[in-house]
């Protein structure tokens, strides 16, 4: 008979040496790990040699007559196989998007800083410290989408062996944005629609170096419905130009991020976006630029701006100032913006916006905003809004009535 808990000693069948029974679950599990606390890597001092033990956890799965590997089976690794180069190290400090790493960054300086007045250690920290932080947040009046965003942010600067549990967060969080509905509203940017980019378009000097860049960028952002990283990512190379359309490369997006895409563009006649991309190519050749960033930091003389202390960007422009070029332009136009926000944003929503209102649906315009197939996102974005504004259910209803 065998105790309760314990597996039965076997005899191995080559030589009849009994093995060792399992102990008791019950009582004991026993963590998988390869070291000792107190043990150093196997490179830099060699381990003691002990009595083999069984590796089990909570997860371990054992078939009838199976038993659990040892202590024993497990591999010996070296200092090698810790390391990673130089290479893979600069690498992993680029993963994600440049917005990204500059968000989470300003996020874990200020979660860090909060940490050190409270008296808390910010990495590895402890779920209580995580969940405080969250109703931190909630305390200050923000977002629940933005609280959403910087605690994610904050999770992410966590090791992944050692992260907090985030359940009463977002618990907390749930019961935040049934408190505050009004804060969790969506202020989102005018569109830009094909008027305001005319006018915009129109503000621009285009017989200056900066006055045809602004004015290629504002045609072609709205044009492509593009997010204002791919404006500035744009590579001259990227560009086929034909009579009656520019062929755009694009290596990824948004919702394309293993799926290059080659976008046809058809010129419009009030965007004149062909003339516009041959006037900005041409200058560019001018000063010697034939291939690479095809928006660029400009001089007020129209030279290339020195960018000896640039950033990974190098020559191209950040979509921050593509974004301000927007704003810029939009000023300068003085066109209304009726108290919402103006951002490059809009270039991308005053497109879909025009198209909707011009009754383009389903596929069509998610295939142009380069929207998955089956998204919702225009249809309750842009669709519903240009319907609304079309159609007054109450336009039949009278007074009265002139009787049959």
């Amino acid at each position: 008979m065998t105790e309760p808990g314990q597996i039965a000693d076997r005899t191995q069948a080559d030589g009849g040496h009994p093995t060792h029974a399992l102990p008791a679950m019950r009582e004991e599990v026993v963590e998988a790990e390869l070291l000792e606390d107190e043990d150093a890597l196997p490179a830099l001092r060699p381990p003691t040699t002990t009595a083999a033990r069984y590796v089990i956890d909570k997860h371990t799965v054992l078939a009838p007559g199976e038993l659990p590997a040892t202590t024993a089976d497990q591999p010996r690794y070296s200092e090698a196989d810790f390391r990673i180069s130089e290479q893979t190290a600069e690498r992993r400090t680029r993963a994600g998007t440049a917005n990204t790493r500059v968000n989470r960054g300003s996020v874990a300086k200020a979660f860090h800083a909060w940490c050190e007045q409270e008296g808390r250690i910010a990495v590895p920290c402890t779920t209580a410290t995580f969940t405080e932080y969250g109703t931190h947040l909630m305390a200050q009046g923000h977002k629940a989408t933005t609280i959403e965003a910087y605690m994610s942010h904050v999770m992410a600067v966590q090791p992944r062996g050692d992260r907090p549990d985030p359940s009463i967060f977002r618990e907390n969080l749930s019961t935040y944005r049934g408190e505050n509905p009004r804060a969790n509203r969506v202020r989102r940017a005018l569109p830009l629609q094909l008027p305001h980019v005319v006018a915009m378009a129109a503000a621009c000097d285009e017989r200056t170096g900066i006055g045809m860049r602004d004015a290629a960028l504002l045609v072609l952002g709205y044009r492509f419905l593009a997010r204002r990283i791919e404006v500035a990512d744009l590579l001259i190379e990227d560009l086929t130009i034909s009579q009656s359309s520019v062929t755009v490369y694009l290596p990824k997006d948004k919702t394309h991020q293993d799926e290059d895409q080659e976008i046809v563009l058809h010129d419009h006649p009030d965007l004149r976006l062909l003339p516009r991309l041959h006037a900005w190519l041409g200058y560019l050749h001018t000063l010697g630029v034939t291939r690479g960033p095809l928006f660029r930091a400009l001089t007020k003389k129209g030279t290339l701006a020195s960018r000896h202390h640039a950033t990974a960007r190098g020559h191209a422009l950040s979509g921050n100032a593509v974004n301000e070029i927007v704003k810029q332009r939009f000023r300068q136009a003085a066109l209304d913006s009726r108290g919402l926000p103006v951002s490059s944003r809009g270039l991308r929503a005053g497109g879909a916006t025009d198209l909707a209102e011009a009754k383009v649906r389903g596929r069509d315009l998610n295939a142009a905003g380069r929207w998955t197939e089956n998204s919702r996102i225009p249809e309750a974005v842009y669709v519903r809004p240009a319907r609304d504004r079309a159609f007054d259910p109450f336009a039949a209803v009278r007074l009265s009535q002139t009787a049959d």
